[in-house]
């Protein structure tokens, strides 16, 4: 009987589980550390997802950036370190970077072993020119060795580009003319105003300078109008995106139509007519899907 109970007592011991069927602490223990090696392998899994989808993100953004934009080398302002590298390219701005001219010698040339001379070059001789004069104190004007009045032997002159953008408003101040006598003797008095030239845009305020300027922002830099108006508040100068938005309108019905005129009119009068093919997307297109690659033909039909 004790062998029986001694028996009972070994089998409880070799097998931890109570008569409830609960598990042991030992077991406990052993699913605790598979569960956290389930969680770490889970987050390892995650972590190696996220860097993918991060990859994968990026690689399409170079994607789009090849197929969308610009592909000329002239399009560098998308470069966010381009100071950085123009300055590396070509850094003829500064005074170390100045070619001296050596004297002639008689000697024969020596060919340099450098590449391209690397100077800054000379501003244009049609711009006009400021003098803008520094000159010594009088009470440093007196030789620093016998003391006697120094005389001046020469100048030193060197150039800057100086660009300054103002806004400025013209008063055009017309004259009016009247008759006394008619105004003493007569019933009416013939008032005379002398009139003013053509106006680009009448009963605007803008100029035919400041049109130009707005045109050449818009069209040839591709400013937006909301940035250009942004442009003449930084300057002081309130002019709303509508304001604007009418300056190009009407100077488009006005004076550049003429210009598209005679270009077209040009264009129609050659033989052939050369195209491209500018690939479009449409999004409501019987029969296609609006992932379909579509083109934008031109044509037209010249009778007899």
């Amino acid at each position: 009987m004790n062998s029986a109970v001694d028996a009972a007592v070994r089998f409880r011991f070799k097998n931890p589980m109570n008569r409830t069927g609960e598990p042991s602490v030992a077991e406990l223990k052993a699913q605790l550390a598979a569960h956290a090696a389930e969680i770490a392998a889970l987050k390892a899994e995650k972590e190696a997802l996220s860097q993918r989808v991060v990859k994968l993100e990026e690689e399409l953004a170079l994607a789009r950036l090849h197929r969308f934009a610009p592909r000329s080398e002239k399009h560098v302002d998308r470069i966010f370190n381009e100071a950085e590298q123009a300055a590396d390219e070509d850094g003829a701005d500064s005074h170390e970077s100045e070619v001296i001219d050596i004297p002639d010698t008689g000697l024969p040339p020596v060919e340099s072993t450098t590449g391209k001379k690397r100077g800054r070059r000379p501003l244009p001789q049609n711009l006009p020119r400021e003098r803008v004069e520094y000159d010594l104190p009088d009470d440093q004007k007196a030789c620093p060795c016998c003391r006697h009045q120094m005389h001046r032997m020469g100048e030193t002159v060197t150039e800057q580009l100086h660009i300054e953008v103002k806004a400025k408003v013209l008063q055009n101040v017309r004259f009016k003319y009247a008759c006394r006598h008619c105004d003493r003797t007569g019933i009416n008095t013939p008032v005379v105003i002398a009139p003013m030239p053509t106006q680009p845009l009448p009963g605007s305020i803008a100029t035919a300078s400041t049109l130009a300027f707005a045109l050449v922002h818009k069209y040839v830099d591709g400013t937006p109008l909301y940035r250009l108006a942004q442009t003449f508040e930084r300057a002081g100068v309130p002019v709303s995106r509508g304001a604007l938005g009418q300056w190009v309108i009407g100077s488009s019905e006005k004076h550049l139509s003429r210009i598209y005129d005679a270009l077209k009119l040009r264009l129609r009068s050659q033989p052939l007519i050369h195209g491209d093919e500018t690939t479009v997307q449409v999004l409501k297109e019987k029969n296609r899907e609006a992932t379909d690659t579509s083109y934008m033909c031109l044509s037209e039909w010249r009778g007899q």
